[in-house]
């Protein structure tokens, strides 16, 4: 299965990229500040979190992984849940299945990036 992971490939090409993630931490969305331009200070718009870390990334990439599907899921419910958040397994599912099928859409380790609503 094609998953999303952090990467330091990329960074640097812009002045405002950062990279606090474990290597090739598996990657999700976070949440974005009201009013945020995708190149404020905050970053929230141009990043992804890292499932253990809870930090993020500007730069991230997808690769063959191993795991199977329902451990993504336990593992993404688990970063929630562990951040703070209260999602419902249904939510869980609808965001596995958008970070799952980006990832598959990709061709491995093809350094992205997210602007926005735009990978």
């Amino acid at each position: 299965m094609k998953v999303l992971v952090s990467t330091e490939d990329g960074q640097g090409i812009r002045d405002n990229d950062f990279n606090y993630t474990f290597h090739e931490e598996l990657v999700r969305f976070g949440f974005d500040c009201d009013g945020e331009d995708v190149d404020g200070r905050c970053g929230c718009r141009r990043s992804m979190v890292g499932f253990h870390s809870h930090k993020a990334t500007t730069t991230f990439k997808a690769i063959e992984s191993p795991l199977l599907r329902q451990a993504y899921v336990t593992d993404l419910a688990a970063s929630y849940r562990s951040a703070g958040w209260d999602l419902s397994d249904e939510e869980v599912e609808e965001a596995a299945h958008e970070l799952i099928g980006i990832a598959c859409q990709l061709p491995p380790g093809i350094t992205l990036e997210r602007r926005g609503d735009e990978i």
